[in-house]
C-alpha cells in the first residue's frame, strides 16, 4: 500500500500578524496553531516532516515527542520553495517509493477538515497532481495604475489551498527542475505544472482558512466554538 508523506513548512514568520509575533504559536483555543494542524493528520496514517528556522527547531522537536505521526523536523532555507524541497529531502531517508503520496500542507492552516484529506487521498488515484481549492465567492477584478482593468469570470476561478498533492516521483522532477533553474513558487503545482504535468482541483473547505492576520485568529476561534 502507498504511504502518505505530509511535508509542513513551519517556519512561521508572520510579519502580517504584527511584529514579534510567531503565529504558528499564537494561541486557538487552548492550542497553538502549529499543534492543531499537526493533529489534523494524527488520526491518519500519515508522516509528518516539518521544515522549520532555527528559532522554532528545538520547539518543534518537543512536538515530536508528544506526537508519534512526526517522523522528522528538518532546518528549512530561505524561501518556502527551499524549505519544501530541504523536507522533500529527508522523505528519502524515510524509504519514500516513487508511487508513495506526499501532501505539502500550510503549517498555518489548523482547520483542515478530514474530509479534504480524504478528497485529496482519492484525487491522486485519478491524477498524479491534485490540490483543494473552494470556488471564489468574491468578484475579482484586475488593475492598472489603481483603476479597474479588467472583471473576471467568478465562475472559471478557484482559490487554491493546501494541501497540495503530488506522487513522490513528480515531486522529484518538479524540485530536481526548480532547483536547477532557480524556481521560486509559493504554489508547488506551479513547479510541476512548469513540466507539462495538469493538476487536478479536488474539493477544499472554506474553513481551512491560513492564519496570517490577527483577524484569522479571531475567524478560527469562532469556527472552532460557534458558541462562545
Amino acid at each position: 500500500m502507498d504511504r502518505l508523506f505530509v511535508i509542513i513548512p513551519a517556519a512561521g514568520s508572520g510579519t502580517r500578524m504584527g511584529k514579534n509575533s510567531n503565529k504558528l504559536f499564537m494561541d486557538i483555543e487552548g492550542k497553538p496553531v502549529i499543534e492543531r494542524t499537526i493533529e489534523c493528520f494524527s488520526g491518519t496514517d500519515a508522516e509528518l516532516v516539518l521544515a522549520t528556522n532555527e528559532e522554532n527547531m528545538e520547539a518543534l522537536e518537543q512536538l515530536s515527542q508528544e506526537y508519534p505521526c512526526i517522523s522528522k523536523v528538518v532546518l528549512g532555507g530561505a524561501s518556502r520553495t527551499e524549505s519544501v524541497y530541504k523536507g522533500f529531502l529527508a522523505l528519502e531517508d524515510l524509504g519514500a517509493f516513487d508511487t508513495d503520496m506526499v501532501f505539502i500542507h500550510d503549517g498555518a492552516r489548523c482547520l483542515l477538515p478530514s474530509e479534504v484529506i480524504d478528497n485529496c487521498i482519492e484525487g491522486l488515484k485519478k491524477n498524479d497532481v491534485c490540490v483543494a481549492g473552494v470556488a471564489a465567492k468574491n468578484t475579482i477584478k484586475t488593475i492598472k495604475d489603481g483603476y479597474v482593468d479588467q472583471l473576471l469570470d467568478r465562475s472559471s476561478l478557484v482559490e487554491i489551498q493546501t494541501p497540495q498533492c503530488f506522487r513522490y516521483s513528480i515531486l522529484r522532477d518538479s524540485y530536481a527542475n526548480a532547483m536547477e533553474k532557480g524556481i521560486e513558487a509559493t504554489d508547488d503545482t506551479a513547479l510541476s505544472e512548469a513540466l507539462g504535468i495538469p493538476t487536478l482541483v479536488v474539493e477544499g473547505s472554506y474553513r481551512n482558512i491560513k492564519i496570517t492576520t490577527p483577524e484569522d485568529i479571531l475567524m478560527a476561534s469562532a469556527l472552532l466554538n460557534p458558541n462562545k
